[in-house]
């Protein structure tokens, strides 16, 4: 999958070039050519997926081959390694708590 910059989008560039140069000229965010749709049936079976294998599923529609599968595998594991409780916000709106992390961070 390719990203073009917001800024200037004839500039496209791969995951890699993306993730490293981080925005591009002009100061441009990267953004994907594309939004993957994934099947009904898939979303409404997360709950029997781990955190890692969901990730791997999302991640490696946007990275493709600029990262190896087992190293993509390894990272998502390492990177996604903490509790992420779904909190209720109202009847029927939840809220997942990504804050949990070693950085803290808002994500």
């Amino acid at each position: 999958m390719l990203f073009y910059n917001l800024n200037k989008p004839s500039e496209k560039v791969d995951f890699r070039t993306a993730t490293i140069r981080g925005l591009g000229s002009e100061k441009g965010l990267f953004f994907p050519e594309r939004i993957p749709v994934f099947p009904a049936s898939w979303i409404y079976g997360l709950e029997n997926d781990s955190n890692e294998e969901i990730a791997w599923r999302v991640m490696n529609q946007y990275v493709g081959d600029s990262i190896p599968e087992n190293i993509l595998r390894q990272i998502l594991a390492e990177t996604i390694a903490f509790d992420m409780p779904l909190v209720p916000v109202s009847q029927h709106i939840h809220t997942l708590e990504l804050f949990h992390g070693p950085t803290l961070a808002f994500k």
